[in-house]
């Protein structure tokens, strides 16, 4: 069998063969049974970190805030800018009711600025989430190229080394077959990582449009309600620019609720083939 026997496509090049020459030389038949144990260790330490880091989110705390946030903005009705008609308009005006209308939006877009703050740690969290996926992504890929060279070099070893009728198989050759399957584990976890990635990118994605949908919103109806200069105007604001306006906003948030749901899917799916991973070892 050849030294690149065991080598899979796709993830990772072939293990440097000075490395595996050095292996090979340096085996000791009375340590078989544990032979390659750093390297088996390693690439199970790999997946665990690889499987915490791909745990680590705010999915379910962003819904939640995002969710409150839309509550909000939906309680926000322009319509409640006019004044009622006949006999109940009596004691009701424009003024009173602008004046009302701009204390609710005070009041909400504290709100939605805290969500705002929220969606940026948010953001910069995924960031470094995604770069602590790419850390353990080289290290279980390099992992992998170690367990390689451990294996060819035991392959090397029981070449023409097979057992005589009635003899037992040397142990090497049960170890083999437990670092290949640590290896078939580690180069599963590969992809599970980056779907990871691209899970996290989609929602930092749909989180930022949202904080930039709440900086515009709160700023335009800042100045269509007369309240970006020191001392409030007198306005007669457009309704339906209110509304268009918010309702830019709460599409965005829409969109990321609906996105966050099958990120979220998307990360247990991942979190549990990582878990199977780790587990088969």
């Amino acid at each position: 069998m050849a030294d690149g026997a065991y080598r899979r496509q796709g993830h990772a090049p072939a293990p440097d063969s000075g490395r595996v020459d050095a292996i090979h030389d340096a085996f000791d038949d009375q340590q078989a049974e544990a032979f390659a144990e750093p390297a088996r260790v390693a690439a199970v330490e790999k997946i665990e970190r690889a499987l915490a880091a791909a745990r680590t989110g705010d999915l379910t705390e962003a819904h939640a805030q995002l969710t409150h946030a839309r509550s909000v903005l939906e309680g926000l009705r322009p319509e409640a800018l006019e004044p009622r008609r006949g006999l109940a308009g009596l004691f009701d005006s424009r003024g009173r009711r602008l004046k009302a209308f701009r204390a609710a939006y005070v009041r909400a877009a504290a709100t939605v600025d805290e969500v705002g703050r929220e969606l940026t740690g948010w953001i910069e969290g995924v960031g470094r989430r995604s770069t602590a996926l790419e850390t353990v992504w080289t290290e279980a890929r390099d992992a992998v190229i170690e367990l390689d060279a451990h294996l060819a070099a035991a392959t090397r070893r029981l070449t023409g080394h097979a057992p005589a009728e009635g003899e037992a198989p040397h142990p090497l050759e049960a170890r083999r077959a437990t670092l290949d399957a640590c290896r078939d584990a580690a180069v599963s976890a590969l992809p599970l990582i980056r779907n990871a990635q691209n899970a996290d990118v989609r929602f930092a994605d749909l989180l930022r449009s949202c904080a930039e949908g709440a900086a515009a919103w709160r700023d335009d109806w800042k100045d269509a309600l007369g309240l970006s200069g020191r001392k409030p105007k007198k306005v007669r604001p457009d309704r339906e620019r209110l509304l268009r306006l918010r309702d830019d906003l709460l599409v965005r948030i829409d969109r990321a609720l609906t996105g966050i749901a099958a990120a979220r899917d998307r990360r247990a799916g991942v979190e549990g083939r990582l878990a199977q991973a780790r587990n088969r070892l």
